[in-house]
């Protein structure tokens, strides 16, 4: 584990770099002292056997003093080496032993003589002598450095040519000297390296701990930085003050971390914004993978396929299967184009509108498809439908009335004064009716846009109310139907618009009196407490459960006949005079039990 670390690494580093420096640096410097040493050691022989060499050309004639035993010895004491002295041809000319001696040919050259005594460097040349031997013949010097089986170690061996009177060489003179004292030298000088590179790595590796832990703590702080980072802590900071590549790299990390908390921050707000957006549209929305899987839905999905919020995953699965929407999403995403269909949920119609989802490169990356409840709209389409159907019947019917009317005066077919009075009646009767629907249409167009305005008076209620009944009684007399009214004394006054509160209620008791078979009774009743309420029951033929909730929409009723007269705008321009009044109304009803209405209005 300590070997990953980068300080480990570091300082070995570091440490390697100084062993490797010395080692280099004291081979180099042992190697040329090494070779200083030897070309100190190989000139100084070179001298001793020139000085040696002169003195033998010098005494050719005078050789006495130097005859024996003696002067070897003094040649190898003053040269610190093993001295051989050949002739002209290589053979070894100066020797001393028991019976040897050393002397001088007579045309000049070396010869042998004898002289008691123990031999000294007697015997046959050592190889190095003999290799140099050639070349010193030729009046050269001759240096040669090898192995000595005399020695049993390294030698030099230098070789230089020993001239007659007429600088002919008659002889040479060869030194040879172990190189023992160089090696040592070089040992101790190893030895001192070895010390000193011991020595130099407790430094190393002390300054190596130092830069190493100078340049990882800014590093660990950086990877605490990193790492909180990737725990979604942009706060976080690495806090490097340095002027180096590694306080520029923290600082880059600081403004990267700045750089990213802003830039989630954005982030969540926009997907905030988004979520909000999808969250707030009435429409649901469901997103699919390549699969066809479900990823998503939003929480209109749910009410609008009446399931529990929120809605499992693999329940919404289930339920798209059991809609058949598969096909035509798997045909979505291979084609690249907008569907869209209508499904049947429930006791609801469903528009599914299928996009798929398409990236910057043109590649599907899977679909979403918006679901909209379009019940209502159809409810009101049909709505729609019925009220141009119904209009065009009331329109229709009193135009037919005058129209045949006044084709029969005009044809002369009704000549009579009485006759032509009551055609005119009967016109005028219709030309009534037109003027009680456009009314009707205007009243709902001003009320839904807010332009009818009230003219508030105080109102005593149950005087109005006996004034609509009396006015009403001969309608219900035609039908066989007795409206029922006991106004209570007592009653305060309310603020209200004196024709529009007579307006609703004439719509509620003419709907009242519409449904109700003969010989039945419509009570009109105003209790007063914290507001006045006003009932009106009948003994009606009663609404259906599933019609109660549109029955204060325009254009609907709940008797879809044409025996039905009417248009399907009463009920509605009531609820919007009640809402102006700043009062509720709300409606009871069963099949076969009949009506009850309540019209609750303030005092002020």
């Amino acid at each position: 584990m300590l070997k990953k670390r980068i300080a480990f690494k570091l300082m070995a580093g570091f440490a390697m770099i100084v062993l490797v420096s010395m080692l280099s640096i004291g081979t180099f410097f042992i190697f040329m002292f090494r070779g200083y040493t030897f070309h100190t050691s190989q000139a100084t022989l070179l001298n001793r056997a020139h000085i040696i060499a002169n003195l033998l050309s010098e005494n050719q004639n005078n050789i006495g003093p130097m005859r024996g035993y003696g002067f070897v010895r003094f040649l190898d004491a003053m040269t610190e080496a093993k001295v051989w002295i050949t002739d002209s041809h290589g053979h070894p000319a100066l020797l001393s032993g028991p019976g040897r001696g050393t002397g001088f040919g007579m045309g000049g050259g070396l010869g042998k003589g004898r002289s008691p005594g123990d031999p000294v460097n007697s015997g046959p040349l050592p190889d190095s002598a003999q290799q140099v031997v050639p070349q010193v013949l030729t009046g050269k010097d001759s240096v040669s450095e090898s192995f000595s089986t005399l020695y049993h170690e390294s030698t030099l061996t230098v070789g230089v040519p020993v001239l007659g009177l007429n600088k002919q060489v008659i002889g040479t003179v060869l030194l040879l000297a172990p190189v023992t004292g160089i090696t040592a030298t070089v040992n101790k000088a190893i030895g001192i390296l070895a010390v000193s590179l011991l020595v130099a790595l407790i430094p190393a590796f002390g300054l190596g701990i130092y830069y190493a832990l100078q340049f990882t703590r800014p590093l660990r702080a950086m990877n605490r930085t990193a790492l909180e980072m990737a725990r979604g802590n942009y706060a976080t900071r690495a806090g490097i003050d340095r002027q180096d590549e590694i306080g520029q790299l923290g600082n880059s990390l600081d403004l990267l971390a700045e750089e990213l908390s802003h830039t989630v921050d954005q982030l969540f707000q926009e997907k905030g914004k988004m979520a909000d957006i999808i969250a707030s549209i009435s429409e649901g929305i469901v997103a699919f993978d390549l699969d066809l899987k479900p990823l998503n839905v939003n929480s209109a999905l749910p009410e609008i396929m009446h399931r529990p919020h929120p809605y499992p995953l693999d329940e919404l699965e289930h339920d798209l299967a059991g809609l058949g929407i598969m096909a035509e999403l798997q045909q979505v995403t291979q084609d690249k184009k907008i569907i869209a269909i209508t499904k049947d949920w429930l006791d609801k119609k469903l528009k599914f509108i299928l996009s798929p989802i398409i990236d910057k490169n043109g590649n599907v990356s899977g679909s979403v498809a918006l679901v909209q409840d379009i019940s209502e709209s159809e409810r009101l389409e049909e709505l729609r439908k019925d009220f141009i159907a119904n209009v065009s019947h009331e329109f229709r019917t009193p135009l037919t009335v005058i129209k045949g009317s006044l084709e029969a005066i005009m044809d002369g077919a009704v000549d009579r004064p009485g006759d032509i009075e009551r055609c005119c009646e009967r016109m005028l009767g219709e030309t009534r009716s037109l003027e009680r629907l456009v009314t009707d249409l205007l009243d709902l167009s001003r009320l839904q846009a807010g332009k009818l305005s009230l003219n508030k008076e105080p109102v005593h209620l149950p005087t109005l109310l006996a004034d609509t009944v009396k006015s009403l009684q001969t309608v219900a007399d035609k039908k066989g139907v007795r409206i029922n009214y006991d106004p209570v004394p007592g009653i305060p006054p309310l603020a209200g618009d004196y024709d529009r509160l007579r307006q609703l209620f004439v719509i509620f008791l003419d709907n009242a009196m519409k449904y109700s078979p003969a010989q039945t009774v419509v009570t009109v009743e105003v209790i007063a407490g914290k507001t006045l309420d006003v009932f009106i029951r009948d003994q009606g033929r009663g609404i259906a459960p599933e019609s109660l909730p549109y029955i204060w929409d325009r254009f609907y009723k709940a008797d879809k006949s044409r025996r039905s007269t009417g248009t399907g705008l009463g009920l509605a321009i009531a609820k919007h005079l009640v809402e102006l009044h700043k009062g509720q109304v709300s409606l009871q009803s069963e099949l076969g039990q009949g009506t009850v209405v309540k019209v609750s209005l303030p005092y002020s």
